[in-house]
């Protein structure tokens, strides 16, 4: 009956991963006992704990989402500086394709995917380009988004352009449309693109 399992229920996350998330009812004293200073931290403030491994499984950041009000939705904080910030390098299979998305969350609908947390995917981890998709949110009018894709298109990614008649600007709120995991993984397929189709479906969709 607890309010975090009751908010990770209302997000539809996957039973399967219920296990590997945890609830901090003090983020800053949790960080603390981690050892690690982080300033501008609150007291008594509540999240949904998610925690990053790398790929040999060591616990390397965790990312705080909070569950109640919040001028600061999400706080992620590394253990190992050296580390890259990104979620799922413990559970993805290199030999497959690997989904790349925005948020771990959202990687949790995907089978073999990860999030990057605003990390630069090309200088935090070394995967084949082409065994990779980009899975940017669904915002064709941001400008910010459509640079950040024309940036990946140009460095050499397979990147997702999400059609007009999906509505939701991520895969969670995707869910909570009314959409299936499996569904969207189709969608993602068949609305990816590399080089120069890439850029011209980029400037379609912007358009959009």
């Amino acid at each position: 009956e607890h309010f975090a399992k009751a908010y990770v229920q209302s997000r539809r996350i996957p039973e399967s991963f219920y296990s590997q998330l945890y609830f901090a009812p003090d983020f800053k004293k949790f960080v603390q006992e981690l050892g690690v200073e982080k300033e501008g931290l609150i007291e008594d403030d509540q999240r949904l704990v998610i925690p990053f491994y790398d790929k040999q499984k060591n616990l390397v950041a965790v990312q705080g989402r909070a569950l109640g009000e919040s001028k600061i939705r999400y706080i992620t904080i590394k253990i190992l500086e050296d580390s890259p910030k990104i979620y799922g390098l413990d559970r993805i299979n290199e030999d497959d394709m690997i989904y790349v998305v925005e948020g771990p969350i959202d990687s949790m609908f995907i089978d073999n995917s990860m999030a990057m947390c605003g990390a630069d995917l090309t200088k935090s981890v070394d995967l084949d380009k082409n065994k990779c998709t980009i899975v940017f949110d669904n915002e064709p009018r941001a400008m910010t988004m459509v640079n950040k894709i024309a940036k990946y298109i140009e460095r050499g990614y397979r990147v997702c352009l999400w059609p007009e008649t999906i509505k939701g600007k991520d895969i969670n709120e995707m869910i909570l449309n009314g959409h299936e995991p499996e569904e969207l993984k189709i969608i993602i397929d068949k609305n990816s693109y590399q080089g120069i189709q890439a850029n011209l479906q980029l400037q379609m969709w912007r358009k959009c």
